[in-house]
């Protein structure tokens, strides 16, 4: 039996494996107890690394009915937690709940960089789905069975909002383990939804978009054949302002920027009240407006007005119109008057690329003009009309063969 208060080191007599745990046994008050070191969270200003903090735990009696001798104790000490211990288990870090994570890292570095739409959002996944039921987790017990009953608890949701909740966690732990507060396999992975049931892509036909127009008041008449024109989102079209919008004969420079006759240039989204970058990089670009509808656009410009005031404003011609309020009360009753009650601001982004397809614009004009960044996405925006297609069907075969 070694002597009370010995301190002896578990490797003194074997040699230590790289990446081995080192850690003291000591016989202390009648009881085995394992002390080691593990890293902080918090970094050493002197050597500027984490500051290393001590954990001790007792392993077995060295004393009484069970007490053990020191080359048992030094197994147990190795079975049973040496030998288990990873970095999740040794960092202090992974001890923080998620909540913890969320307040102190990913809040900072990540949400308070995304955009103003796409922050409350994120915030809304959070504090309504994830928080509740995980917040108080610590990061190394998180597993895929935590994450599955969330989905499971969640299951009167759309998939796609499920989708978000197990996407919004995900990046939270990928955040955490890049900054090792989270260590091994992201448990998202291995997380089952249900299927995404998507809804049906529609698109109005030239006519549609004119019965339409023709039911609705200015500036939403406008509004409406303008999308079907020029393919911009609801909330790039609020984001237009007169200064880009070059509605002459003649190249104009703006701010350093040309903008050829008869176009517009795409910069900006309005969204959530402000103005904000576009959605991707490749939405930057310069859509061209046919001639005929100049006149009906200048139909909107009031005299004295500044050059950087949004194209379609409000009554105040200092901000744009809200997409919303005009949506549900003036372009949704009208097209549901008309039967056309699937009608809504993105159909016409759709409607856009169709009208080029049959204008037999190439797949990558169609791209450059819509601000796709793939093919794929292109493809999903592309609508071919029965009427145009028939002729074609037609003549595969010739049916007289069959006589």
């Amino acid at each position: 039996m070694a002597s009370p208060n010995r301190v002896i080191s578990m490797f003194e007599q074997m040699g230590k494996r790289r990446g081995q745990r080192t850690g003291e046994l000591m016989n202390r008050a009648g009881s085995w107890l394992l002390r080691y070191y593990v890293d902080g969270t918090e970094i050493d200003p002197k050597t500027n690394k984490l500051k290393r903090e001590r954990v001790t735990v007792k392993i077995a009696d060295s004393e009484g009915p069970n007490a053990v001798g020191i080359r048992q104790a030094r197994r147990i000490a190795w079975e049973e937690k040496l030998s288990t211990l990873d970095q999740a288990h040794t960092r202090p870090s992974s001890a923080k709940t998620f909540l913890e994570f969320v307040n102190q890292r990913y809040r900072p570095d990540v949400i308070a960089y995304l955009k103003p739409s796409t922050r409350a959002f994120a915030e809304s996944i959070l504090g309504r789905h994830v928080l509740p039921l995980l917040g108080s987790t610590p990061l190394r017990e998180i597993t895929p069975a935590h994450i599955q009953a969330i989905v499971n608890s969640k299951k009167s949701l759309s998939p796609q909002t499920l989708t978000h909740i197990r996407n919004r966690i995900g990046a939270v732990l990928r955040h955490a383990k890049a900054h090792q507060w989270f260590f091994g396999e992201i448990p998202t992975q291995a997380v089952r939804l249900p299927e995404m049931q998507r809804k049906e892509r529609r698109a109005l036909t030239w006519a549609q978009v004119c019965e339409l127009a023709t039911a609705l008041p200015e500036p939403a008449a406008t509004l409406v054949i303008f999308l079907a024109l020029s393919g911009l989102r609801i909330g790039e079209a609020m984001g237009l302002r007169w200064s880009r919008l070059n509605l002459t004969a003649e190249l104009r420079i703006v701010d350093g920027q040309a903008i050829p006759p008869m176009s517009l240039l795409v910069r900006e989204n309005y969204v959530m009240g402000r103005y904000q970058s576009l959605k991707t990089g490749t939405s930057y670009r310069t859509v061209p407006i046919p001639e005929w509808f100049a006149g009906r656009l200048l139909k909107l410009l009031s005299s004295n007005v500044s050059t950087e005031a949004p194209v379609f404003a409000n009554s105040t011609k200092l901000i744009p119109l809200d997409q919303h309020n005009l949506a549900a009360r003036v372009l949704k009753p009208a097209a549901r008057a008309l039967g056309m009650p699937w009608a809504s601001w993105h159909c016409f982004r759709h409607s856009y690329n169709s009208l080029m397809d049959q204008a037999k614009m190439t797949q990558t004009e169609r791209m450059k003009l819509m601000g796709h960044a793939s093919a794929a996405v292109n493809l999903g925006y592309s609508h071919l009309e029965m009427d145009h297609l028939r002729p074609r069907i037609e003549a595969m075969v010739d049916p007289k063969k069959l006589n």
